[in-house]
């Protein structure tokens, strides 16, 4: 029972722990840090997008080359490309004046990561990636014509890529119809339903259930399937909820930030959450065609738990931030006499002000 059992709990455990110091890491980093740090961060993902599709440094599973086998751990250089791509365009839509132009180079280094991505391939990890992007692009101040030209020009380059490889269209197809390829293509999706619908209002019980072992991938892109089968109705709501609370947070938080750099980085890091976890819960439900995206915080997966807990610690920091300029504001107004608002505190950092990032 090593693919279900005690393995996996002290593995799953592991994960989790280097998550946690990951978020206690990155909640100490001030947001405007990330400007200094973006950069070299950036050319270390590039590098090791580049190095893990070589056969001699990269390890291939199901004709995918995704890892870094280091022994009793692996690394999967794509989760870490997702904040890269948010953290470079976040520092450069930051500096641009508003109603400029997009910032071509950043762009096109974003669209560099998410090439090296798909021909891993993992066009769900694209799909993720772009969607930071949109998320910053969509927070920034950014002439509104450019920002619609760039949003169509992405959307029909990610259909040609989903069109691109004859199993990627196959599950375009069996989405529309998965009972009609049972047998075939359809099978992962329809196992997931009939093990959620065996889950019924109260579910199996943990561990009780036995549907979801036949789920292809189960423990990653259909895990959602085990939480329906398992916990039943009421789990799969309590999920959503969560899910859905930290989405409407995330995206309040960037609507309050204290400047556009914080306004464009939680923008972004609260899309690609969304996106992932919409994508992950609606394939399981066959309400959206599989992307292979994993489930944030659920799916097994080292990578994947540290970038969420490093999301979720920027997030909280940036949080921190904007409610400390926000009582240094009131102090202020009250010792002015309603002189100098939130647009002086932005340019400055003591008193625990946030300094414009342009």
């Amino acid at each position: 029972a090593k693919d279900f059992g005690t393995h996996y709990l002290v593995v799953r455990s592991a994960h989790v722990a280097f998550g946690v110091v990951a978020f206690l890491v990155a909640e100490r980093v001030r947001y405007t840090s990330w400007r200094k740090i973006a950069p070299a961060f950036y050319l270390v993902v590039l590098a090791s997008l580049v190095l893990v599709l070589i056969p001699a440094f990269g390890t291939g599973v199901g004709g995918a080359r995704r890892w870094f086998d280091l022994g009793p751990v692996s690394v999967q250089p794509a989760e870490f490309a997702k904040l890269a791509a948010v953290f470079l365009l976040s520092c450069a839509v930051a500096r641009a004046r508003p109603g400029t132009g997009l910032p071509l180079r950043p762009i096109g280094g974003v669209g560099l990561l998410v090439l090296l991505v798909f021909l891993e391939p993992d066009f769900g990890t694209s799909v993720v990636i772009a969607a930071g992007a949109a998320g910053v692009l969509w927070a920034s101040e950014l002439r509104t014509g450019d920002l619609l030209l760039a949003g169509a020009v992405a959307f029909l380059a990610l259909v040609g890529m989903m069109f691109l490889e004859p199993y990627r269209r196959d599950r375009f197809m069996t989405f529309l119809d998965p009972w009609s390829v049972s047998d075939g293509s359809g099978y992962q999706i329809v196992q997931s339903m009939v093990a959620i619908k065996a889950g019924s209002f109260f579910g199996a019980g943990t561990g009780a259930g036995d549907g979801g072992v036949a789920v292809p991938e189960v423990q990653t892109d259909m895990i959602f399937a085990l939480i329906g089968e398992e916990l039943g109705l009421l789990g799969m709501v309590a999920v959503i909820g969560a899910f859905g609370f930290l989405t409407i947070a995330s995206f309040k938080l960037a609507l309050d930030a204290p400047s556009v750099m914080a306004r464009c980085l939680t923008a972004g890091l609260a899309t690609m959450l969304a996106v992932q976890t919409s994508f992950n819960i609606g394939a399981a439900m066959g309400a959206f065609p599989l992307a292979g995206m994993t489930l944030p915080f659920v799916s097994y997966g080292g990578s994947s738990m540290i970038v969420c807990f490093v999301t979720v610690g920027i997030l909280y920091r940036i949080s921190e931030d904007g409610e400390r300029a926000r009582e240094v504001g009131t102090r202020k107004k009250r010792t002015t006499g309603g002189k100098g608002g939130p647009a002086s505190l932005d340019r400055r950092r003591g008193n625990g002000g946030t300094r414009d990032t342009r």
